[in-house]
């Protein structure tokens, strides 16, 4: 009997016994691409953190499935679609019952899909309201769900894989493939749909910072928005004006709408790290909104035109309007204290591309500052006067922070 290695298995697959008719799916990298508005779409609240593993594992799903039909696995793919659905219920599930997570990670019963959607129709009200107010959304992924069981549970010979393989005209197969690509492109469109509905459960900011006039008074979230194409594409721009009538919605839109609108120049400071000195007067009129970190990064950055570039605490990235010599970009720590382990030199170091770096120290944490030239002695007394300066205030706040917390425990 012959031995059969990975090499023949492939074989047999490809052109042998076993073979396996591949499918095309021309716009595949189009549907990975859209995926990352998912992944991207990170929830920052503490209580529903650990969803994001979760809707990760659930794009994680849907791009198998696109790996997996392409290869001719056209089951196994539409079980993974269901899957990503599945496993969005079951984070919305344990978000609202984070009491059972241990029971799920003992792999107790209990955590039936079914079960766990009826729980969150009947007790957990923001879904609640979202799949009342989204009802044809919904009753669609039902009768999707329902198509791709036929497939998984193998009822019917066109889900079987020898239907392609035993039918007796061309005209027969051909019907057969375009059936199942047909089947599949909606199932998974339905699916990413699906998940990022589910997604808008834990909070509306996918949504929410789609609205220009609400980014522009938020902060620096770490959830990326859905874009405009995406949520046409797999949600429906009619069934997102449903969402946006829900309580969830209104209520994130309602605190955003009384915080003040950011202008330019603080705007791309708060979102994207940039700091154009030629606006320091829009910057000061809104300096109260900047965050610590982006107070110091501000100081520093003005203090010299020679600045690029800012690493706070070795980890947050700050650039200005001047152009650094090199086109590498390091963030980490570890990485500038391995740099300047071997000198006692604070500022002027030689780096990457002529550029220089120099240190200072706020709060035990370095600040590392890079240069197109050397600082001159003035600069110097500047960067240290930021550094000393901004050293006080943080032990200020920090009192101020231990008072609170022993007034709070007090009046327990």
């Amino acid at each position: 009997m012959e031995l059969h290695t990975l090499e023949n298995l492939h074989e047999d697959f490809e052109t042998g016994v076993w073979k396996v008719r591949k499918f095309v799916l021309p716009n595949a990298s189009e549907y990975l691409w859209d995926i990352d508005n998912i992944r991207w779409a990170e929830t920052g609240l503490i209580n529903a953190f650990g969803s994001n593993r979760f809707f990760d594992e659930a794009s994680q799903m849907i791009a198998n499935s696109i790996y997996l039909f392409q290869e001719g696995f056209f089951d196994a793919a539409f079980y993974s679609l269901r899957q990503s659905i599945e496993i969005s219920i079951g984070t919305l599930y344990l978000t609202a019952n984070p009491e059972k997570m241990n029971e799920w990670k003992k792999l107790e019963p209990g955590f039936e899909s079914g079960k766990m959607a009826n729980f969150l129709r009947e007790h957990e009200p923001v879904f609640k309201e979202i799949r009342t107010k989204m009802s044809t959304f919904f009753d669609n992924i039902h009768a999707i769900q329902k198509k791709t069981n036929k497939y998984v549970h193998k009822q019917g010979f066109f889900s079987f894989y020898t239907t392609q393989r035993l039918s007796w005209s061309d005209h027969r197969e051909e019907k057969i493939y375009n059936k199942i690509v047909a089947d599949f492109e909606k199932t998974l469109k339905v699916a990413i749909g699906a998940v990022a509905v589910y997604r808008l459960a834990i909070d509306p900011l996918p949504i929410i910072l789609m609205d220009a006039e609400l980014m522009t008074r938020s902060g620096d979230f770490m959830t990326e928005p859905y874009s405009k194409e995406f949520v046409d594409k797999y949600i429906g721009l009619e069934n997102i004006e449903l969402y946006k009538q829900t309580e969830i919605y209104q209520d994130y839109k309602e605190w955003l709408m009384s915080q003040e609108k950011q202008n330019e120049a603080v705007y791309n400071i708060i979102h994207w790290q940039i700091i154009d000195r030629n606006k320091i007067n829009d910057i000061l009129a809104q300096i109260h909104l900047l965050s610590f970190t982006d107070r110091i990064a501000v100081a520093i950055i003005m203090s010299s035109i020679k600045i690029p570039q800012v690493y706070i605490a070795g980890c947050f990235h700050y650039c200005s309007e001047v152009k650094p010599l090199h086109s590498d970009m390091v963030i980490g720590e570890t990485y500038y204290n391995d740099l300047l382990s071997k000198t006692e030199k604070y500022f002027n170091v030689p780096f990457k591309g002529g550029a220089y770096i120099s240190r200072i120290k706020i709060n035990n944490q370095f600040t590392y500052i890079e240069s197109n030239d050397m600082f001159d002695e003035s600069e110097i007394r500047v960067l240290n006067n930021i550094a000393e300066t901004f050293e006080k205030e943080c032990i200020k706040q920090e009192k101020e922070v231990l008072k609170w917390y022993e007034e709070q425990n007090g009046k327990e």
